[in-house]
């Protein structure tokens, strides 16, 4: 198994302020915090880093941050264009980094969905794979990639290549079939992209996943994943069970606006998201406060938790 993708990973955020500029001191601070935790690694540039909303100079600096930033801690970035050639095109642009980069994580091209069959999507991650320096995962996200997934099967085949070293999957329901297809393997990990499939995935062989309430409740997601690889599954079911429940109330309410303002009110510096996505109003705020100091994350004005 590969140590470097055992545990629990965070999908950060990355921070804009106000007027929407990127804030590279930000990101250090919360790398810095991060670095004090459980968690395995950080995944910069992936759809809790709005890679979408990210220019290309800007994805650049973000790598050039964490690269510097990382500590201890395995590195991926997310890479992934609408075509074969700007993919190959921005790994070897962060090339430069390519000893503090553990992985390259690449979303399948979705906006010619029709034209992404198995066989096409097979080709795009082998011809990537042979160029880049850096080891590649799949990732799997087909409610941000237009409905696309990779089939089992072709997962399958790409994990006989020597490049190609494992996938994230953020789907609802197709993380043991990837398991099934080509998981086992000491050379091929199969990572929950969600909190919501990593007990599954866990239960099947996964060694643990690339989950979004790791940004702001890392030990906590990296404990389940502990705890289940110990052998207490009891334990470890109790735990993601209250952490799940915590998770929809607070950082889950709404995608990136609430996991950014839930990192907000616990110390991490994460901003708002770029327009035109919404930040929490006031009063969804507060609801996310008055949760977090009724679960005692957080001392409320009076020194209460």
């Amino acid at each position: 198994m590969n140590d470097k993708l055992t545990g629990v990973l965070v999908p950060a955020t990355t921070p804009f302020d106000d007027a929407g500029d990127l804030r590279l001191d930000w990101l250090e601070h919360n790398l810095r915090r991060w670095s004090t935790t459980n968690v395995r690694g950080i995944m910069v540039l992936g759809t809790n880093g709005e890679f979408r909303s990210v220019a290309d100079d800007e994805a650049r600096a973000v790598v050039a941050t964490a690269a510097a930033n990382r500590g201890d801690k395995t590195l991926i970035v997310g890479a992934g264009r609408e075509s074969t050639r700007l993919t190959v095109q921005f790994i070897a642009s962060i090339a430069e980094h390519a000893e503090a980069v553990d992985y390259v994580s690449v979303l399948p091209p979705h906006y010619f969905k029709s034209a992404m069959t198995g066989e096409a999507l097979r080709e795009h991650y082998l011809a990537v794979a042979d160029q880049s320096p850096i080891p590649v995962l799949l990732y799997v996200a087909p409610s941000y990639a237009n409905g696309v997934l990779i089939p089992p099967p072709v997962v399958a085949s790409l994990a006989d290549h020597p490049n190609i070293v494992g996938i994230k999957d953020t789907s609802t329901d197709q993380i043991t079939s990837y398991l099934l297809a080509a998981g086992g393997r000491d050379d091929f990990s199969v990572l929950a992209g969600t909190m919501s499939t990593i007990m599954t995935g866990l239960l099947f062989g996964s060694p643990g996943g690339v989950v979004s309430a790791a940004n702001f409740f890392p030990d906590e997601c990296a404990d389940v994943v502990r705890l289940a690889s110990e052998g207490r599954q009891t334990e470890a079911l109790t735990a993601y069970a209250d952490l799940q429940r915590l998770i929809t109330i607070t950082g889950g309410r709404r995608g990136v606006a609430s996991l950014k303002a839930c990192m907000n009110l616990l110390g991490y510096r994460a901003g708002i998201p770029r327009a035109p996505v919404r930040p929490l109003d006031e009063d969804e705020r507060r609801a996310v406060r008055d949760a977090l100091v009724a679960h005692g994350k957080i001392v409320d004005e009076g020194g209460n938790r």
